[in-house]
């Protein structure tokens, strides 16, 4: 079994040690790569090209800390629950109840925000991310729609959390512009790939082709 971490760690670099820290005591063997690409969504298939002969992907941001052992309890979880897309760290949005899957405690969720895991099978399944919401934007709810559409389910650990560190609310910080520049579009870019999502033949494509699909 082979486990990589991508540790992306582009901007605010004033949190990364404290948050890298956390997170390599991580209770598993596994290799770290650092990111320091621009673009979320460029920066993570970036480092699912690095990583393509991993079984399991975990995406850490340098802005989130971790408690001990969470990714070991994490590939336990994409090994025990069956259609397992994501699993994620529950950190500042809203929480669903949890429920037991086979002797796991999980919280479902449609998106997982923040720090998840995910295995290589279902990456070559779903694809890369998108990046027409690059510099930022829904990348995130966009990959967790298309995980559904195949299947999937997402959920976020019981008993493992993170926490955000810093801030970037006000303006006037190279951070929050790069979050208004990606928002300020993210909607429409939702709206077009979503109709495509919804097509009849991009079900039918992505299960044909396993991975295949060239528009990312």
């Amino acid at each position: 079994m082979r486990v990589a971490i991508l540790f992306f760690d582009y901007q605010r670099h004033e949190h990364s040690l404290q948050a890298l820290t956390s997170v390599i005591n991580a209770g598993t063997q596994f290799d770290l790569f650092t990111i320091n690409r621009k673009g979320i969504a460029a920066a993570f298939n970036e480092g699912i090209d690095k990583t393509a002969n991993y079984d399991y992907i975990a995406f850490c941001s340098n802005d989130i800390t971790m408690q001990p052992h969470w990714l070991s309890k994490a590939i336990h979880a994409l090994n025990t629950i069956p259609d397992i897309g994501t699993i994620g760290f529950h950190c500042v949005e809203g929480l669903q109840p949890h429920e037991e899957i086979n002797g796991i405690m999980v919280h479902p969720t449609f998106t997982s925000f923040g720090n998840m895991v995910i295995s290589r099978k279902v990456i070559d399944h779903v694809g890369r991310f998108n990046e027409e919401y690059d510099p930022y934007g829904m990348q995130d709810a966009d990959y967790a729609y298309r995980l559904n559409c195949l299947g999937y389910k997402n959920y976020y650990l019981y008993d493992v959390k993170s926490e955000h560190i810093g801030a970037d609310v006000g303006s006037g910080t190279e951070y929050r512009a790069m979050k208004d520049e990606g928002l300020s579009k993210a909607s429409k870019v939702w709206e077009k790939w979503k109709a495509i999502y919804d097509a009849p033949e991009y079900l039918i494509n992505q299960k044909q082709m396993y991975g295949e699909d060239k528009r990312f």
